[in-house]
């Protein structure tokens, strides 16, 4: 009794020790804070170990030091390797000791087929275990690969087994489904009902049998029921033929159920969800289950289950041939998994500061070294899918049972965040704290409540925010691809909540922080790590009617992600975030101004109904001042709207709103019949750091000069989405055709406003005279061939020479929409080629 009240005052100073933890402790607590830090000084027996501790809460600050954390995670890795030893020793018939046993009955030769229609999995560790691995294929022109298609795992109430595939299927159809397979099942039936042979032949077992094909390649129900008669005659009873299926499951588990036999077989009808809870109810109760996979793929029953037994699903067989061989468990003795041998390697260098790389010699992600890879980016790598996985998935790892291996290793870049100290350089810093903080970096998980903020945040942002009072604010925007952003500030550290309205489920969102694309941070860049790379969080669904809790050790500008049907209102409810700059309308024109002048955030947002720019506070500021035309947000909004949004996309071909129409575009069409593909996603702009060059296309694009309107650079960049490379002549420079969306919105600004806008310099007169040249030389063809005009410049040059003989000859008023009328033609082929992708095409005049 007296260490579970430590445990509870453990977590409550957790609280008080965490960043994370908004709001101040009751001072009524603070006689058994005190308590409990007193006990971790005096260490006495009865004191929580801290490791213990910072687990239970999920507080790293909890950690006395790197090597206690270190240590744990070793510890466990070890403690684990054995946590499912007893129950292969009852299944495949082993001594205690895990060994074969002499008088040969242990099963060490299985050998079965699971056939193509079969799955492999991937085991969590320290959850559940893999026993069963391929070993060889059916087919000796395919690659033997050693993949899980067999795991056991146990909850504190009951037992699990999932197979690939359904050896009573196999068995049945007559593939190789040897005495030993029977015998593993048999066991595993054992193990899983915790009976004995003896006590299933007497007293029999109650079985329920649910979700199971019953076709002529998968006879998977009457195969079970008949392998069960085979192997235990007379003593197994079961529901009759397909009575337990669907919403019929929740009225067949029974306190004196024994084992649930389940597969991810769905009807039309059925609900994959529903089911799912009732096998989490039956194993709550105590029920064992057997899950036998149907077919090589994964259905919506068989990704609801898998994630209820911490499986996940890796590989569809048909394609692999893989299959078991004389295979012996004990072969794999003391072996770990590759991903957690990876992982144990990385925290031994960590722990005994032993890392060979000389990262001076890295390239640009240092892939060049080898050691690197082996000792330190392999693993790091796992441990990110592992926590994305948490995130994309809401699981709050802090809040549920068991799970240490994973917990420590979240904890351990939580620790080693808070020593962070930017910049770093590759050349000159230390190689384990370079890699501390990589390690750190790699580790961005945001579905929980204590997530302690990064003190140092590098040139992103200032880490410490307590001069700001968090707030709320409702959003509501009209739903577009593929995001927009949401207005408001999740605060380094401090847990923020969004709840979406009951509204429309055909629009899905997604929250995420940050728009900034990774490869813009170049930590083994010659400019040092000068930032955290992986800024950008995971997009976490949200359903309407949920409301989700997130905590970022960064921070930064909110984005919602959209997809489904469009131009739908969809509202969120956001509470404790900050406000920074932020314009979507002029009702934000004065708190926008007021936020810009207090320089309370490092970062800026201007959005406009398909163009956003998310922009440094320094770089917005330069943006405002860099033209009396767009001084303030909402000049800059109706700027973009025309040079950014609807002259390029005019000229790009599309129609939709903001995007003026154009009579001889429109009737070209029209008198075609062609379509005119409406434009409705919105695009957006980073004016941080680039991913390539000074500027990097993409949605977002990225750059490292302010944003402008009409800068050649931003409508280069933007015109990247818009060019396309079929209209490009052979061998011509891809950069070719990107330009006239900006010097088309740039004539439009001359001819708007009068002002002279940067313009390029174009081969005109040096092409003119090349062809007066080669118009005197006996094979004037050759010549040019020869002259290799096929720069990108030479090639703007030339299209911008065919719409100016396309306007002077009266086949267009104005001779820039020639190429929105290749758009058009462009994508009808497209269309064409669709609709007949193996037939020939009309000529089109």
């Amino acid at each position: 009794m007296k260490r579970h009240f430590r445990q509870i005052i453990i977590s409550i100073w957790a609280l008080n020790c965490s960043s994370a933890f908004s709001s101040p402790i009751d001072q009524d607590l603070e006689p058994l804070i005190a308590d409990s830090r007193d006990c971790f000084y005096a260490e006495t027996s009865d004191c929580p170990d801290p490791i213990d501790a910072a687990v239970e809460s999920g507080n790293a600050l909890l950690i006395p030091n790197r090597e206690s954390i270190l240590q744990a995670i070793l510890t466990v890795i070890d403690t684990n390797g054995m946590l499912f030893q007893g129950a292969k020793n009852t299944i495949f018939n082993l001594t205690p000791e895990g060994l074969a046993k002499e008088d040969g009955s242990s099963l060490t030769q299985l050998s079965w087929d699971p056939t193509h229609d079969a799955s492999t999995f991937i085991p969590t560790y320290g959850v559940n275990e893999a026993i069963l691995y391929t070993n060889d294929v059916t087919n000796p022109s395919y690659t033997v690969k050693e993949k899980a298609v067999g795991i056991i795992g146990e909850t504190s109430n009951s037992r699990y087994l999932v197979l690939g595939s359904n050896p009573m299927r196999t068995w049945q159809r007559g593939f190789d489904t040897d005495e030993q397979t029977e015998a593993f099942v048999d066991n595993s039936i054992q193990w899983l009902t915790q009976k004995t042979d003896s006590d299933i032949l007497s007293n029999g077992l109650n079985i329920v049998i649910a979700q199971m094909d019953n076709r002529r390649y998968f006879p998977d129900e009457s195969a079970t029921r008949n392998w069960l008669d085979h192997r235990f005659p007379n003593s197994i009873r079961y529901n009759p033929a397909r009575s337990c299926n669907g919403t019929a499951l929740s009225g067949c588990i029974t306190p004196q159920t024994d084992l649930l036999i389940i597969s991810q077989y769905l009807r039309n009808e059925e609900d994959a969800e529903f089911i799912t809870e009732q096998v989490r109810t039956a194993q709550t109760q105590g029920v064992p289950v057997m899950y036998l996979h149907h077919n090589g793929n994964q259905t919506e029953l068989g990704k609801h289950l898998f994630e209820n037994f911490d499986v996940t699903y890796e590989l569809d067989n048909v394609w692999h041939k893989l299959r078991l061989t004389h295979f012996d468990i004990t072969s794999r003795q003391g072996i770990l998994p590759n991903d957690v041998d990876q992982i144990k390697s990385m925290t031994t260098h960590f722990r005994d500061m032993s890392f060979s790389s000389d990262l001076s010699q890295c390239n640009s992600n240092c892939s060049n070294i080898e050691s690197f890879q082996n000792e330190f980016q392999n693993a790091a790598t796992i441990v990110r899918k592992m926590t994305n996985h948490f995130d994309s998935n809401k699981i709050d790892l802090f809040s549920v049972e068991g799970y240490k291996y994973q917990k420590l290793l979240v904890l351990l870049a939580d620790y080693f965040r808070q020593s962070v100290s930017f910049p770093m350089n590759m050349a000159s810093s230390d190689t384990t704290k370079f890699l501390e903080a990589y390690f750190a970096d790699h580790i961005q998980y945001n579905y929980r409540t204590f997530n302690p903020a990064q003190p140092d945040l590098g040139n992103f942002s200032r880490g410490d925010f307590s001069h700001i009072t968090p707030s709320s604010r409702t959003v509501t925007l009209t739903s577009k691809g593929h995001f927009q952003s949401a207005g408001v500030y999740a605060l380094p550290g401090q847990t923020f909540k969004v709840s979406r309205l009951n509204d429309n489920p055909a629009v899905t969102t997604d929250i995420f922080i940050n728009s900034l694309r990774s490869s813009a941070s170049k930590p083994f860049s010659p400019q040092g790590y000068i930032r955290p790379k992986y800024l950008q969080s995971v997009r976490i669904n949200l359903e309407p009617g949920e409301t989700i809790q997130l905590t970022s050790p960064y921070g930064g500008p909110v984005q919602i992600g959209f997809s489904g049907e469009s131009g739908i209102p969809t509202t969120l409810v956001f509470e404790h975030i900050g406000r920074h700059p932020y314009w979507r309308s002029s009702e934000d024109n004065a708190s926008f101004a007021l936020a810009m002048k207090q320089e309370d955030f490092d970062w800026a947002e201007v959005a406009t109904p398909y163009f956003e720019v998310h922009s440094t506070l320094p770089k917005m500021k330069t943006t405002l001042l860099s033209n009396a035309d767009w001084s303030t947000p909402e000049d800059l909004a109706t700027a973009i709207n025309t040079y950014i949004h609807d002259y390029p996309h005019v000229l790009a071909g599309f129609q939709g709103e903001g995007i003026t129409h154009i009579p001889e575009i429109y009737d070209f069409a029209a008198q075609l019949g062609w379509t005119i593909n409406e434009h409705t996603i919105v695009k957006h702009m980073n004016a941080d750091q680039a991913t390539c060059g000074s500027g990097c296309s993409g949605n977002p694009y990225d750059a490292y000069w302010a944003f402008n309107p009409v800068g050649h650079g931003d409508i280069h960049e933007l015109g990247h989405g818009l060019d396309k490379s079929r209209f490009l002549f052979s061998g011509w420079d891809g950069h070719a055709t990107t330009n006239p969306y900006s010097y088309y919105s740039k004539s439009q600004f001359f001819k708007n406003t009068g002002q002279e806008p940067q313009c390029q310099n174009l081969p005109f007169s040096s092409m003119y005279e090349t062809l007066q040249t080669a118009h005197n030389q006996p094979d004037p063809f050759a010549y040019m061939q020869q002259a290799n005009l096929t720069n990108w410049d030479n090639g703007v040059a030339i299209y911008i020479q065919m719409m100016m003989a396309a306007q002077a000859q009266s086949a267009l008023k104005d001779g820039w929409h020639l190429l929105a009328r290749l758009h058009l033609l462009d994508r009808e082929f497209d269309r064409s080629k669709k609709m007949n992708p193996n037939g020939y095409f009309t000529e089109i005049t």
